[in-house]
């Protein structure tokens, strides 16, 4: 078995007579315009390697996993594997594209060519009641199939078991680690993540840059000790510190010094330190591992900080976000569209058994739409010196032509992947994580 690192969590499996390409993300741009590639690629030079591969396992619906720039440029002829997912979001998608896509049962072992066999694990296992426990929202009703949005896979031929964990979380991933050590009795290579993509800390306005400093050292730590336990917990005789790695681009560039993210000369150092008995896979993006004699094509060049930052400041600095190219809506705009969005909201948050302890309030043009935790409120418009300083709330702040594109629905944009993007600014009080109020602000919109 060959690996091969492109980028982020984008790697190809090469059996020989088969290839696995796994979640293409090859193009910048992705996430609104603001996650770019260091250094870049260049998908039309490479289409005919890219185009070569026998099938495709697609992780999850984040553009990072299945990028719309990218999956658009691939030959729809090669198939796709995803998980069985409650929801059809993931596969519809794909297939709106024109590629034939295969749905995998939860934890059933499939061949995907003669010897070659792909099994898919949900982040949950399929439990709702684990999954409700973790984020707080789950249909308890709904069995067989995951209502969390992550999935990991085992890859093996005869020779070789590969486990690839994506983004999954560990507490929730964990519960999967039973199976695998029944079905497989050795894991030879380890994906995992090590790095943070969400918008905290640089996104959020009640901490000063110190403080964002230091909160993004910790969680970095967190990210890494993550790593860590899958390690600890699965055993490779090798791992790769992958995915989640990007460059915020355009107006967004600014935000990269505040996100404290742990380089991977660093995740080698920590994760070889306190784990003598799993051996790093030390590789650069189009490089490739050779598990039979463990070596890699290229020499390893460690990560160029200089280089790095004067890219940012000469290339992506320069970049477009996609909706700044937009008409400005005004606020009355926006507030007849959350109007229509506030009833579908309140539905969705029985369904899924979501109970908030904080009021969420959407800034536009200086004026805040107040989001009441209470299912009996209306949606009400305030001024800033009305917000109850002493009670618990969230503060939204987005570009209103992006607020108007999240207010339309999906179809136009999704609030987490404007989270995940660092497109969304926030101010809680006080600065405590409530998962229930960014899982139901994805069912805000018409």
């Amino acid at each position: 078995m060959k690996i091969k690192l492109y980028r982020s969590a984008t790697v190809g499996f090469d059996f020989g007579k088969f290839k696995i390409l796994q979640d293409p993300w090859l193009v910048d741009g992705e996430y609104y315009g603001s996650w770019s590639h260091y250094p870049s690629f260049n998908l039309k030079k490479n289409i005919d390697e890219i185009n070569g591969y026998n099938c495709i396992y697609i992780s999850h619906i984040h553009p990072d996993h299945c990028s719309d720039l990218t999956m658009k440029q691939i030959d729809k002829k090669i198939p796709i594997y995803i998980h069985k997912y409650h929801s059809k979001f993931l596969k519809a998608k794909l297939e709106r594209m024109g590629f034939k896509v295969i749905e995998l049962e939860n934890g059933k072992r499939y061949q995907v060519s003669s010897g070659i066999y792909l099994t898919i694990f949900a982040a949950d296992n399929c439990n709702p009641e684990l999954c409700y426990k973790f984020m707080g929202c789950a249909d308890l009703n709904a069995k067989g199939e995951s209502q969390q949005i992550d999935s990991l896979a085992v890859i093996n031929d005869d020779k070789n078991t590969l486990v690839n964990v994506n983004d999954c979380p560990f507490d929730l991933a964990k519960s999967t680690f039973d199976n695998i050590h029944q079905e497989f009795d050795k894991i030879d290579v380890l994906l995992t993540g090590y790095q943070n993509a969400s918008p905290y800390p640089q996104c959020f306005d009640n901490l000063n840059e110190i403080e964002k400093i230091e909160v993004g050292n910790e969680i970095s730590k967190n990210c890494l000790n993550k790593a860590l336990s899958f390690i600890e917990n699965l055993k490779p005789k090798y791992f790769l510190p992958f995915a989640g790695t990007y460059v915020l681009s355009g107006s967004l560039a600014h935000l990269n010094k505040t996100r404290c993210v742990t380089t991977i000369d660093e995740a080698y150092d920590f994760l070889s330190k306190n784990k003598n008995f799993s051996l790093p896979i030390k590789i650069n993006p189009d490089s490739v591992f050779c598990l039979d004699s463990g070596e890699v094509n290229k020499k390893y060049q460690k990560f160029d900080p200089s280089d790095y930052h004067k890219y940012i400041d000469s290339v992506l600095k320069n970049e477009i976000l996609t909706y700044e190219k937009d008409p400005m809506p005004n606020f009355n705009q926006i507030y007849e569209l959350c109007q229509t969005a506030y009833p579908k909201y309140l539905e969705k948050k029985i369904i899924n058994n979501i109970k908030l302890k904080t009021d969420i309030y959407i800034q536009c043009m200086n004026r805040y739409i107040k989001i009441p935790k209470d299912y009996k409120e209306n949606l009400n418009i305030y001024e800033i010196n009305q917000i109850d300083k002493n009670s618990k709330f969230v503060i939204y702040r987005t570009d209103p032509r992006l607020l108007r594109l999240l207010l339309k629905g999906p179809r136009y944009a999704h609030w987490n992947n404007a989270e995940i993007g660092s497109h969304i600014n926030f101010f809680r009080s006080p600065d405590i994580f409530e998962r229930e109020v960014y899982s139901s602000m994805c069912f805000f919109h018409c």
